[in-house]
Order: structure tokens, then sequence, then C-alpha cells
């Protein structure tokens, strides 16, 4: 799939339900062109949790999101 593509869909599925998630997924979104692969697969996979995992990976339970999206914690401030 192209960076394009990619970008588009992934664009697409950061609209959330919560507008804390929306927030958040919009600054890892903000910083597309600058991940590498493994980073926008990894974007990808975090984007397939509904909302209330992602909400509780972020701000919850931050070791996890670490430990599950390690390619990803750098965005995530």
């Amino acid at each position: 799939m192209s960076d394009d593509l990619l970008f588009k869909k992934l664009n697409f599925k950061s609209r959330r339900g919560m507008k804390e998630t929306t927030f958040i997924v919009k600054k890892f979104i903000d910083g597309f062109s600058s991940m590498n692969k493994q980073q926008k697969d990894e974007l990808w996979l975090l984007l397939e949790l509904n909302d209330q995992e992602l909400f509780d990976l972020i701000f919850k339970k931050k070791d996890q999101f670490a430990e599950r999206f390690p390619h990803l914690k750098n965005f995530a401030n």
C-alpha cells in the first residue's frame, strides 16, 4: 500500500468517538511523514483498538502502551 493511501486510511480511522482519543490520535497522524514502516504498522494496529482501550493504554496503562507499541512511544508525548 502506498504511503498516500495508507495516510488517507489512517486519517479516516483517526476520527474517534471520544475527543480525548481523537486529540491524541491526531498527534500520531501529524507525525506520519517522519515514521518508518514499523511505526506505521504499529499505528495501524493502534487505530484498530476501540476508544476505551485506546484511552486506557494512553492515559492509564502507559507501561502497557510502551510494551505493545514500542516504536510509537516517542509520538505519544
